[in-house]
């Protein structure tokens, strides 16, 4: 069993369903980047504009890796790079 068969009532997270807003301009961010973790996947969110300095109004949004739906979709984008092979041992 997985963990949603498991949790019937569990929900699923898609990135590309939400927005998030800027709380400098009041604008709204756009996905610059994707990584995954052990645990986690990252996306990383900033302004498109000269206004706002990313260092500064760069948003992250971690999404535990079991409720994430939008992996594929993100794989698929320019700004996500893939993580090498394993090197095989010698």
């Amino acid at each position: 069993m997985t963990a949603n068969d498991e949790r019937p009532d569990l929900h699923v997270i898609d990135v590309f369903m939400m927005s998030v807003k800027c709380g400098n301009c009041d604008q709204y961010q756009t996905i610059v980047k994707f990584r995954k973790e052990a645990e986690k996947n990252v996306y990383t969110y900033e302004c498109e504009n000269e206004t706002c300095d990313p260092n500064v109004t760069r948003t992250l949004v971690e999404v535990p890796r079991h409720l994430d739906n939008s992996t594929r979709r993100a794989e698929e984008l320019p700004y996500y790079a893939a993580d090498p092979p394993p090197e095989p041992p010698e």
